[in-house]
């Protein structure tokens, strides 16, 4: 993620909706049109660097992947433009789907393959942590295209599922960072809807791919308009009142209300973050300290987060969840409050009157309500925690830069079945949601070394060791994990909350109820 993509997303943090219900309630009528308000403005829809929900929401539904997986299986791999893959150690064959075109018309190809793959890892950033460990990738024919890692890795078919496929054609036309500027605001995908126009500061368009090989839902809507509304508060208004079809991250206790509202019912499924974890940073005192860390992470209030959630969370025991395939979970120590251990935690740290300062992101109610609790459960110890609010960028720079000792955020991983994903991106050095700025080579070993495992017994074994390593270092707060209540009108069908894939939605799972 470069620092343009963090500016501008900090612009889409601000940005509110401008779009009036009376100006909605001539389409709500209209039944080929679907309202989805995301919580934010993409900074790009380019594929090689989409790395939030509001621009994966975009992509995943404007391109297609090699693979793709089950709603209520993240385990069982399937096909998409991939119809069949073998293995051979390092190497994968993949058999490609025919017939298949792009929404210019053009063929795809497994020169699309090898173009996107070359690309996204020369780019180097958004979802490329999910590929960087290829090699190679060779074009056989056509149809066929043999991926090589570097490594014999279980996991790569599963995290193609998350990898879209871009025209090689347009990567030729448009090379290096005049390509990058292009993808940034252009999209011509094979997937099930077409990229239409972009009105900044205010909504994406989208329309319905009638050619698409795929299968759309019963009454597709023809028509996606992807309204930007950075308000949580805006969100569940303009859902509860007609605005929108459907909304992202509506705050908890809005969302259970205007579930028991007539016309609306609940869709619930699995959180696959810790939302939100609190980052210690091990490069600043006084959290430079791992005792004081310990204290830190004894002292919490978890309670308070569940009470926060309704009800509706668990306290994690680590960053994984024990849904999850190959989740070490059940077998990690409970954790909870204990102020005698973080009391004797801090007194063998040697720091007296210790001080800290947060830099917490603004506009996400979750993030500001366990600051609040990180600060009150320090004081109960002597520990005194001044927090910040601050646009997104600014709060992931100051703590990059070493100016805050914690930074919120949700914990998160783009593969239905790689657990070491969840360590990537935010424990091993250099990690860009390493905002710990925990460096720890024998950790980031042992993670490049379970991909590699196909016993499933042995890599479960590391996959345990790995987290018992982060929550021995102290290094995060898992603060709560919560079940996702989303809701779905009853004029609306098809709704699926995604385990693997931060809370997106496929358009072409929904249709309009009859």
């Amino acid at each position: 993620m470069t620092k343009r993509t963090i500016l501008l997303f900090a612009a889409a943090l601000l940005t509110a909706s401008g779009i009036g219900a009376a100006h909605h309630g001539a389409m709500a009528a209209d039944k080929s049109t679907l309202v989805w308000a995301d919580a934010g403005e993409p900074s790009t829809i380019d594929p090689a660097k989409a790395n939030i929900d509001w621009e994966l929401d975009l992509t995943r539904n404007i391109y297609d992947e090699l693979t793709t997986y089950a709603y209520d299986d993240p385990a069982k791999i399937l096909p998409s433009l991939a119809t069949s893959w073998t293995n051979d150690g390092t190497k994968w064959t993949f058999k490609l789907r025919e017939g298949v075109t792009f929404h210019n018309g053009a063929p795809f190809t497994a020169d699309d393959v090898k173009a996107t793959i070359e690309r996204m890892l020369r780019i180097g950033q958004g979802q490329s942590y999910l590929i960087k460990d290829i090699k190679t990738v060779t074009v056989v024919d056509p149809q066929t295209v043999v991926i090589e890692t570097e490594a014999p890795n279980v996991y790569l078919s599963a995290n193609l599922s998350h990898i879209e496929i871009v025209s090689a054609a347009d990567i030729k036309a448009h090379p290096g960072e005049s390509g990058d500027a292009y993808f940034a605001d252009h999209a011509n995908g094979t997937g099930a809807y077409k990229f239409v126009s972009w009105t900044r500061g205010s909504q994406i368009e989208l329309e319905r791919n009638a050619k698409w090989w795929g299968h759309f839902a019963a009454n597709p809507y023809d028509r996606i308009l992807d309204r930007f509304v950075s308000e949580a508060a805006n969100r569940a208004r303009g859902l509860e009142g007609g605005e929108f079809d459907l909304a992202n991250y509506v705050p908890l206790d809005d969302a259970i209300r205007i579930s028991r509202e007539k016309g609306f019912h609940a869709v619930e499924g699995h959180y696959l973050w810790v939302w939100p974890t609190i980052y210690l940073n091990t490069k600043l005192a006084p959290t430079d300290n791992p005792d004081f860390r310990a204290a830190l992470v004894a002292a919490f209030n978890y309670s308070d987060m569940i009470k926060f959630s309704s009800g509706l969370a668990v306290t994690p025991r680590g960053v994984i969840p024990e849904w999850y395939p190959g989740s070490p979970e059940k077998d990690l120590p409970v954790i909870k409050q204990d102020l005698e251990a973080a009391k004797a935690a801090l007194k063998k740290s040697g720091i007296s009157n210790p001080s800290m300062t947060c830099v917490i992101p603004s506009g996400f109610p979750a993030f500001s309500f366990a600051a609040t609790v990180l600060q009150s459960s320090a004081a109960q110890i002597g520990i005194s925690v001044k927090v910040e609010l601050a646009p997104f960028a600014e709060a992931i720079d100051a703590a990059h830069k070493n100016r805050s000792n914690c930074f919120d955020i949700g914990n998160a991983n783009l593969s239905p079945t790689d657990v070491t994903k969840f360590f990537d991106a935010h424990y091993v050095t250099g990690g860009f949601y390493n905002t710990a700025n925990y460096s720890n080579p024998e950790f980031d070993a042992l993670v490049k070394k379970i991909s590699t495992v196909f016993d499933n017994k042995q890599r479960y074994e590391l996959v345990k060791k790995a987290q018992e390593i982060i929550n021995d270092a102290h290094i995060v707060i898992l603060t709560a994990r919560p079940t996702i209540l989303f809701d779905e009108p009853d004029h609306v069908t098809g709704y699926h909350v995604n385990p693997t894939d931060y809370t997106g939605v496929r358009f072409y799972d929904l249709g309009a109820a009859k």
